[in-house]
């Protein structure tokens, strides 16, 4: 009989908070976990929650493991601009582009508080540029989404302007015939970690690494790539459309002092 996995999707904040529930309660399921969130991969590293897993891929960049093979990058996404032209007639090129007058009221982010990538958004540009420019940017009318797929289809649909959010998703919405364009800030996109690793209670370890190794293989390295993603080896091929490279700023997710400031000033909850 073949065994069939389960398997449960959501946002990041939500992942995070099932399995710590899970932990409390003494009886943690899932074999692999893969999510943006690398503070708290961090973390279960820490206490040696997660299973060292030797890859033996030729030609793996060894910066995509910085656990040591307790975790691994296997594609890559960056938050960026995802405009629509029919709503602004002029692309912001950088994050402080944001906060000029004809962008009010016309640009949106998805929730921190359930979107990893969101939640790197917060932490990295709060470090970089200070958490008054998310107090400039409410004042100049951001508005909150609870995920990166319904920004975009709002963003698509011409709800916003300018969305911050995730290049693969602009990707897959503008394959679809929106009318979004991608733009990468000339000042760095969000290099967003969305680590895989082998939990240390795994019940199934063996098929939980093959099914790791495989994501590094060429014929998925070439679906990221279809699905709008950057592969993380080398000679995999780019994303139709994307740029050959890309200016990156490495992600730094908000800490909980960071995000609880967040959330009163947008007035969510966490």
């Amino acid at each position: 009989m073949r065994n069939v996995g389960k398997v449960f999707r959501s946002g990041t904040g939500e992942v995070v908070a099932k399995i710590r529930a899970e932990l409390e309660a003494g009886n943690p399921q899932p074999d692999l976990i893969w999510f943006a969130n690398e503070n708290f991969f961090k973390e279960l590293a820490t206490k040696g929650q997660l299973r060292r897993v030797p890859l033996t891929t030729p030609g793996y960049p060894a910066q995509y493991a910085p656990g040591g093979g307790l975790y691994y990058e296997v594609r890559l996404l960056y938050n960026v601009f995802g405009v629509n032209r029919q709503v602004v007639r002029q692309p912001p090129n950088s994050w402080q582009d944001l906060l000029r007058p004809e962008y009010r009221g016309t640009v949106a982010m998805p929730d921190p508080n359930f979107s990893g990538a969101a939640l790197a958004t917060v932490g990295t540009l709060a470090s970089r540029l200070g958490f008054d420019y998310f107090v400039r940017l409410r004042e100049n009318g951001l508005k909150i989404e609870q995920s990166n797929p319904v920004l975009q289809q709002k963003l698509a649909r011409g709800e916003y302007g300018v969305g911050i959010t995730t290049d693969f998703g602009l990707r897959q919405e503008a394959a679809k015939g929106a009318p979004l364009e991608v733009v990468y800030p000339k000042d760095g996109a969000i290099l967003v970690p969305t680590p895989i690793a082998v939990t240390s209670w795994s019940k199934n370890p063996e098929l939980a690494g093959r099914f790791l190794r495989f994501l590094l293989s060429p014929e998925a390295q070439r679906i990221f790539a279809e699905r709008g993603y950057y592969p993380v080896m080398p000679d995999a091929p780019k994303p139709k459309g994307a740029p050959e490279k890309v200016v990156g700023l490495r992600a730094r997710f908000a800490d909980l002092a960071t995000l609880d400031r967040f959330n009163q000033l947008m007035g969510l909850r966490r």
